[in-house]
């Protein structure tokens, strides 16, 4: 199966230059604690790879998994050790963007990580001379973009009530409610039943087992889209739950890591999820996305908390899909009170303007501020 257009597989070609990597580690502070079904978040710890070319270019790639290996398998210290040890070495030896990406596909999983290394590459390269492989795509763009927004698990009605109505005053084209088997007060039905917005989801990450499938049914009578209810590798869970419970519709996101997987749900869903790192990449993305145009498949971009230089990229793939009603890409003082962006990522009406965020400076001051480990590789 070859679904990258003939100009993505050319760029294949286009030389590479690498002189050192490097791994930088920042932590930036939240603006407020995020609830999820996964855990409490207070602060985003990423992996920022630095590739710089033999012309002193450097380009920025992040690795979204988070410090831990709750959502996935990868997790921050991993990542470290996973590029020091192996990808390094395989990419002193690549001459072509395509060679680089035979390199990376020697490592099995660690798509997080991967991800980060062939957006840094890219990142490098557009830098150099204006062409990225996005670029060589050749789908017509939106410049704006229009932006959902990822509600957290809420303590108490007053904070859902007031976080809904900040939302929807601020414009967000989606609003997506975190769920969780635990999360059934009787105010958070009452206040979702309530909501006065045209486009509401579920998100479960993956928190909802065979025991719950009582929990499900009170979210499921929503008919909205319910995004990962089962944990990965337990999809054979939404058949016999759908069988007494036709009105669930599912969005995978956590259950796709490859093309295969995507394939043998098609027919079983009624969106996707695609975050690039998830899946391995820009290369990979593309062809998911090329896939999901071909075979009617509703999709949009997701996120994973990332600092403004993997959220940028983010917003790159998803003004290519011009069909999506939201993607997950909220603006930086949303999360951050700080960013690595001169210009921070802001969102108007609900829409945020694409074109900036295809040559992002980065603030290299902050960036060296919110470092808390740095590591050179091949210098």
């Amino acid at each position: 199966m070859n679904l990258v257009p003939g100009s993505v597989a050319d760029f294949l070609h286009t030389p590479v230059s690498l002189s050192h990597l490097e791994l930088v580690v920042v932590e930036l502070p939240q603006v407020k604690p995020f609830y999820s079904a996964i855990g409490v978040r207070n602060s985003r710890k990423a992996l920022i790879i630095k590739w710089h070319t033999h012309d002193g270019v450097i380009g920025y790639g992040e690795c979204s998994c988070r410090p831990d290996p709750f959502y996935s398998h990868e997790f921050v210290e991993g990542a470290i050790q996973v590029v020091s040890d192996y990808i390094y070495p395989l990419l002193t030896k690549v001459r072509t963007y395509g060679e680089a990406l035979a390199a990376l596909s020697k490592v099995r999983g660690w798509n997080f990580t991967k991800a980060a290394v062939e957006m840094a590459m890219n990142d490098a390269i557009r830098r150099s001379g204006g062409i990225g492989i996005l670029e060589s795509w050749g789908r017509e763009r939106i410049q704006r973009v229009p932006v959902g927004i990822s509600m957290g698990l809420f303590k108490d009605e007053a904070t859902m009530q007031q976080s809904i109505e900040d939302a929807i005053e601020e414009g967000y084209q989606r609003l997506k409610f975190k769920i969780s088997p635990e999360y059934s007060h009787p105010y958070v039905f009452r206040n979702i039943d309530e909501c006065n917005h045209p486009n509401i989801s579920f998100d479960a990450n993956g928190s909802f087992g065979k025991n719950d499938f009582d929990e499900l049914r009170l979210f499921a009578h929503f008919e909205y889209v319910i995004e990962q209810p089962f944990a990965p590798g337990s999809f054979y869970l939404k058949e016999e739950y759908q069988f007494a419970n036709p009105s669930l519709k599912v969005c995978l996101d956590e259950e796709v890591e490859y093309m295969g997987q995507l394939i043998e749900h098609k027919d079983e869903i009624k969106e996707i999820n695609i975050k690039p790192g998830r899946i391995g990449g820009l290369y990979y993305t593309i062809e998911m996305i090329e896939y999901c145009i071909q075979n009617a498949i509703p999709a949009w971009i997701g996120g994973m908390f990332e600092t403004g230089i993997g959220r940028a990229q983010n917003l790159q793939i998803a003004s290519f899909l011009q069909g999506a009603k939201a993607h997950d890409q909220s603006p930086s003082s949303r999360y951050f009170t700080q960013d690595v962006l001169v210009k921070p990522i802001e969102m108007d009406g609900g829409f945020i303007d694409s074109s900036y965020f295809f040559n992002p400076e980065i603030d290299e001051k902050a960036l060296q501020e919110l470092t808390v480990k740095s590591l050179s590789l091949g210098r």
